[in-house]
């Protein structure tokens, strides 16, 4: 019992148990490169996610543009549509302008053939 009162055992029985805790309980130089791999792995997929997030919207802000050009191009269409329906519907007015027209010159002409003819044989 000496040697408790001493309390050399129980110091020496602490000092060795606290070695032990620092010895477990601390990364080895392995593990730190284990770790150190997985965080520059996950670094390069973060940034090639980042990068593949850019062309992505790189490419959405080219779709929108192209978008909103197809959507005039759309417009100028059925504008263009609307003045070629509008003209074809002027050009069937005309052309029934001209055959009333045609229509009575031909009359006209036969009656002043009619005309002609009788004062001919008169």
């Amino acid at each position: 019992m000496r040697i408790f009162r001493n309390g050399r055992l129980v110091m020496g029985f602490s000092m060795v148990l606290f070695f032990l805790i620092n010895s477990l309980g601390c990364a080895t130089s392995a593990r730190i490169q284990a770790l150190e791999k997985k965080i520059n792995s996950n670094s390069e997929k973060v940034e090639q996610a980042l990068k593949e997030c850019q062309d992505a919207k790189a490419a959405v802000e080219d779709s929108s543009r192209y978008s909103a050009e197809s959507a005039a191009n759309a417009q100028r269409a059925e504008s263009a549509a609307s003045r070629a329906e509008t003209s074809a519907l002027q050009a069937k007015k005309a052309a029934r302008v001209a055959e009333s027209s045609a229509n009575r010159a031909e009359n006209s002409a036969k009656k002043t053939a009619g005309i002609y003819d009788r004062i001919i044989a008169k």
